[in-house]
């Protein structure tokens, strides 16, 4: 049997927990916050509405969160969703350059979204950008959302449809809408190909 299929036993399995616990990590960054705040998984489960087992999971880097479930976490930690990239707690710069190559992205692959992050290293919590690739078929998820602050999206291509409330949107490339979100909102890519967005966000709870 190669390293690689071999099992890790007791010790591996304890080393890899620790490893997916790093700082480093999404999942060490989730536990550095959820313990900051004095919280147990249950007690987190409870505040944000997500189960304590995908919470466990997502700790130790056996689970990616859920679109939903990120913001869900985010609003119950007090945070923005700065913490799902490695740029987390980085220095606050007070310009900042981000070449296109050079961008930190965020996959859900389950939804068919694809995040790039354009805030850099500014300050968080104020006005945050992403690009979101959106993949052909692809939602924000079976739950609508609600998150403070406002949101504004324009679309770069392709055709983007949102549900705000009761009232549902169309818009083509060139198209812009925003909106406050803590109404329950979701949208859906309903163009043939690939959209592209860009989304701005107030209040720093950005996806």
């Amino acid at each position: 049997m190669s390293d690689a299929r071999r099992p890790l036993g007791r010790r591996g399995a304890a080393i890899a927990a620790r490893e997916a616990q790093s700082p480093e990590t999404l999942g060490g960054r989730l536990h550095a916050l959820r313990t900051q705040r004095g919280l147990t998984i249950t007690q987190l489960a409870e505040i944000a509405g997500v189960p304590g087992s995908t919470i466990s999971k997502i700790e130790r880097g056996r689970l990616g969160p859920s679109l939903v479930n990120a913001i869900r976490l985010a609003r119950a930690l007090g945070e923005n969703l700065g913490f799902l990239t490695g740029k987390y707690r980085d220095p606050i710069e007070s310009l900042v350059i981000v070449r296109a190559a050079q961008r930190q992205s965020i996959d859900y692959e389950e939804i068919g979204l694809l995040l790039q992050d354009l805030s850099g290293h500014f300050t968080p919590g104020l006005l945050e950008a992403r690009i979101g690739i959106l993949a052909p078929g692809a939602t924000s998820g079976g739950d609508p959302m609600t998150h403070a602050g406002e949101e504004f999206c324009y679309v770069l291509a392709g055709s983007i449809r949102y549900l705000i409330g009761v009232e549902e949107i169309t818009l083509g490339a060139g198209e812009y809408i925003q909106c406050k979100s803590d109404t329950r909102h979701s949208w859906m890519n309903v163009a043939r190909g690939e959209t592209r967005v860009l989304w701005v966000f107030s209040d720093g709870l950005s996806f």
